[in-house]
């Protein structure tokens, strides 16, 4: 993976529409544990991510935010979770979906040490300029892999 770190995109937790209120524990004091996320990673038979592929003006990037342990790459379960601005990430952003069967993105994740944490199926929103999620949403880099294992 190149800069991950090109364009962020801001996570806002204020609008939480997908999930309700769900007890939050902490790991170490300050990295959060999701159930509801790990729950979904162990589910899952495959993965969306969104990139941009490099060019000579700009290195390649992988659609993410900003969290508590650093890099947070977005993934989604299904391309219907991405919902309705598929089309802005694509078409006015420039973004290649990339579908990753399980073990695909298990290996990916264990080759890309630059990222820190995952937020599962967030809602964009803005034209694709904000991704709104619930805390259960984020899993640690570690935590996601095991439940990938």
């Amino acid at each position: 993976m190149a800069d991950a770190r090109g364009k962020v995109i801001p996570v806002d937790f204020g609008a939480r529409r997908r999930l309700g209120s769900a007890p939050v524990s902490h790991r170490n004091g300050n990295a959060l544990r999701a159930p509801a996320a790990r729950d979904a990673l162990g589910d899952a038979g495959g993965f969306l991510v969104f990139w941009r592929p490099l060019s000579r003006r700009r290195s390649g990037e992988y659609l993410g935010g900003k969290w508590d342990w650093g890099w947070t790459l977005f993934v989604w379960t299904t391309d219907q979770a991405v919902g309705p601005l598929w089309g802005d990430l694509v078409g006015r952003r420039g973004y290649v979906p990339q579908r990753l069967t399980r073990s695909d993105f298990q290996s990916f994740l264990s080759r890309t040490k630059d990222i820190g944490g995952l937020l599962l199926d967030g809602e964009l929103d803005g034209g694709a300029q904000v991704i709104r999620a619930d805390a259960q949403q984020l899993v640690a880099r570690d935590d996601a892999l095991l439940a990938l294992a």
